[in-house]
């Protein structure tokens, strides 16, 4: 996995819907990814439902993963992962859920 499709979260991009329907430029993966993720906090579209992955600078990026603070935290302190931060865990990886949590635990545990 390249460094560019490993999410500060530590999700990798490449498992994503968002990624593999903008690689695959698949309208089924679009449809079933605005099924999954609409609610009614959080308006998800199919048209939504593209991204180059968090690290890029440049292409499209899912709503939410544009708006990351976890994502604009991590790109302004140039880490690979939260998990590679000295502030880890911080009120950003607390807020974004124990599944990010745990994640990120597993990536720092294979640091030491």
């Amino acid at each position: 996995m390249t460094q560019k499709l490993l999410a500060y979260c530590g999700l990798h991009c490449a498992d994503c819907y968002a990624y593999k329907a903008y690689a695959t430029n698949s309208e089924e993966l679009r449809v079933e990814a605005a099924q999954k993720w609409n609610g009614p906090e959080y308006s998800v579209i199919p048209a939504d439902i593209n991204c180059v992955g968090c690290k890029s600078e440049e292409g499209p990026h899912f709503k939410w993963c544009a708006d990351c603070p976890m994502r604009a935290c991590g790109n302004q302190r140039g880490v690979e992962t939260c998990a590679h931060c000295d502030d880890f865990v911080c009120d950003n990886v607390r807020q974004s859920g124990e599944h990010n949590i745990k994640r990120l635990e597993a990536i720092r545990a294979d640091l030491v």
